[in-house]
């Protein structure tokens, strides 16, 4: 999906405004050049294209946290953008490679009213913690739709993988290489931002998917605490079973045996010595695709409680220990329609999930109950107690009939899952940072244009949003559709509610406020579709069914772990 983006509208053809006269910023690390760029709208913006914000992580600096860039003495001639970080498989994009860590700033060219600076939104991308890059969004339009509202937009890489996620378990090689590259992007665009006229002090950052769940953990690291005021973390959460857990360490271990380092006496001196290539062909073997099948942990490679990055025993104690920060959170509708069927991304060699394209038109209530059993209802997880549990699950997904109107058992397994990797998670990271004192705000995107709706799923998919943002992305799982009409109208409202959130803390569009978390187990939110509107209280049942039957099972499926059992088992 993402090997044929070739972004040519940065050609120079395009880009130079009627100006010729390049902008140009000087930082503590030097000048930078970049190229200016008008709008379709005519809004006249600047671009700063692959700036580096850290040493390049190769070599010896493989499996180390990043270094601060050494400064330049002659002008960076930022006016392209960087490499994409090497990808895991890289079928999608075989051009990545380890010497990544660069990222886009684009900015309004005139200089901000407001004394302080600019609002400054800084993304960071999805792809399962193996894929992605900032590379592979639409710049152009993002000058268009968010720029010209009056913001900063910063996109940066982070590595990826084996290069962003290997870990032994140990304080050898923790892990999470990839988190502590963003929190280095942080870093260097707190020194840099006001060079460019942003506000240091007005920083928000937002991501996607891995890129949510990423925003997620940067919410609970102390030591990001005073590089960004506010986040919007989008169909992700540290809190989601895909997000961490240990099986990282059981996944790097077939690295080491996979690259013949196994019995070294330097594991990690031995990996470094492998080239990217040798690294990449190894990770083929034991994990040919972006993600996994017949589960729930659908990531080959992510983040791990190492005791440093993130600090305490579980996410919710940290949670509890964490920076108060302004937080806008939200999912789609029904987000596992893009994983529910075998295709694109998705392991092909799934026994029970994905399911086949053929399954899914005839799809049964055998079909669901065989995935109900096989996939969550077993004995290595529940022992004596996997029937019940099974039938538990079962019982409640059938008393959610009434919500669909057509392919009803298949739109209870896309519900069933995603629930357990999105929604759950999520709305139970609101609530848990809503009573510790944090100010939390939801969403729920469910706007499907009339052409994109899908032949037999209802509801707005996973990554449906970002077209919003970003306009026509040529990846194989994000909706294209021209602006117009509801489109138009539900794209100013998107912007507008993120937009206005990083100015004020409050996110918000015309006439319409939404209104944040303030009673205990209740979750408010503003619906996004064709009519948007504030609902009150958001999927309080199924909150209530997960904590209940984990509670009774001593499973916690949205978590992916034990917990302790109540006595009457």
């Amino acid at each position: 999906m993402y090997k044929s983006l070739s972004f040519v509208f940065f050609l120079i053809s395009l880009v130079l405004a009627e100006t010729n006269v390049d902008p140009t910023v000087t930082t503590e690390y030097g000048e930078i050049e970049g190229i200016n760029y008008k709008t379709p709208s005519g809004f006249e913006t600047q671009m700063f294209l692959g700036i580096p914000f850290a040493k390049p992580p190769i070599d010896d600096l493989r499996f180390e946290k990043p270094l601060p860039p050494i400064p330049w003495t002659e002008p960076l001639q930022a006016k392209t953008l960087g490499a994409r970080c090497a990808t895991y498989p890289d079928t999608m994009a075989p051009d990545g490679k380890e010497d990544c860590l660069t990222l886009n700033i684009i900015k309004p060219a005139e200089p901000s009213h407001d004394s302080s600076g600019y609002t400054v939104m800084v993304w960071i991308h999805g792809g399962a913690f193996v894929v992605g890059s900032a590379v592979d969004y639409n710049h152009t339009e993002t000058a268009e739709r968010m720029v010209s509202q009056g913001i900063i937009f910063v996109s940066i890489n982070y590595r990826l993988g084996p290069v962003g996620f290997f870990s032994t378990g140990t304080s050898e090689a923790p892990g999470n290489y990839g988190l502590w590259d963003q929190l280095q992007a942080l870093k260097f665009i707190q020194k840099v931002i006001p060079s460019f006229g942003g506000n240091p002090k007005s920083v928000t950052i937002f991501g996607e998917s891995a890129g949510g769940a990423s925003v997620s953990w940067l919410t609970l690291n102390p030591a990001a605490k005073n590089f960004f005021a506010r986040a919007i973390p989008m169909s992700g959460s540290a809190l989601a079973p895909w997000a961490y857990t240990e099986e990282v360490v059981a996944t790097s271990a077939k690295l080491i045996e996979a690259t013949g380092c196994q019995g070294s006496s330097n594991v990690k001196k031995c990996l470094k010595s492998k080239s990217t290539e040798e690294i990449k062909e190894a990770t083929s073997k034991f994990a040919p695709t972006v993600l996994k099948a017949d589960g729930v942990n659908l990531a080959n490679f992510h983040p791990r409680i190492d005791g440093e990055f993130l600090q305490g025993l579980t996410v919710e104690e940290a949670i509890q220990k964490a920076a108060k920060k302004d937080h806008f959170m939200g999912i789609c509708s029904q987000e596992h329609i893009i994983f529910a069927i075998k295709g694109g991304f998705t392991d092909p060699n799934g026994k029970l999930m994905p399911i086949t394209p053929e399954k899914a038109a005839n799809f049964t209530r055998e079909d669901f109950v065989e995935i109900v059993y096989k996939i969550l209802g077993t004995k290595e997880v529940y022992g004596t107690n996997a029937d019940a549990a099974a039938e538990d699950i079962l019982k409640y997904y059938e008393s959610q009939k009434s919500a669909y109107s057509r392919n009803l058992y298949l739109h209870l397994y896309a519900q069933l899952f995603s629930d357990i990797s999105f929604n759950i998670p999520t709305l139970r990271e609101a609530q848990l940072k809503a009573a510790a004192g944090q100010k939390v705000y939801f969403y729920v995107y469910s706007f499907v244009p009339e052409s994109a709706k899908h032949d037999l799923f209802d509801g707005a998919g996973h990554a449906s949003e970002l077209s919003n943002f970003f306009g026509s992305m040529k990846l194989n799982f994000f909706y294209e559709f021209p602006l117009e009409k509801d489109a138009a109208k539900v794209q100013k409202t998107m912007v507008d509610l993120f937009v206005n959130f990083a100015r004020t803390g409050i996110p918000s569009s015309e006439n319409l406020e939404v209104p944040s978390l303030n009673t205990p187990n209740k979750t408010p939110y503003v619906e996004i579709d064709a009519n948007t509107k504030i609902n009150n209280n958001l999927w309080a049942d199924r909150i209530e069914f997960w904590e209940n039957h984990s509670k009774k099972f001593g499973f916690d499926w949205p978590q992916n772990r034990k917990i302790q059992i109540r006595d009457e088992l």
